[in-house]
């Protein structure tokens, strides 16, 4: 992978002592298969992604569908 151009910034990726970071938020179905995929730097909070993440999820359907439940992890609790 080439490095990026002087000056040019990736949301996706923050400079920390240990080097660059970034985080995935990923949505599933509960064989694994994914639905939603939202990344961002290492910093940001699980909790303030949940919306990006529900809103990126998209399965073509005749009618609109909605989850009856969502299940996450303990960085989804608030």
């Amino acid at each position: 992978m080439p490095a990026p151009e002087k000056g040019h910034r990736n949301p996706a990726l923050r400079r920390v002592r240990g080097g660059l970071t970034s985080r995935v938020h990923l949505a599933c179905v509960g064989l694994g298969r994914p639905l939603a995929l939202v990344v961002t730097d290492g910093n940001t909070n699980d909790c303030t992604q949940l919306t990006a993440v529900m809103e990126a999820i998209r399965v073509p359907r005749l009618w609109p569908v909605r989850p009856a439940h969502v299940i996450g992890d303990k960085g989804y609790s608030s």
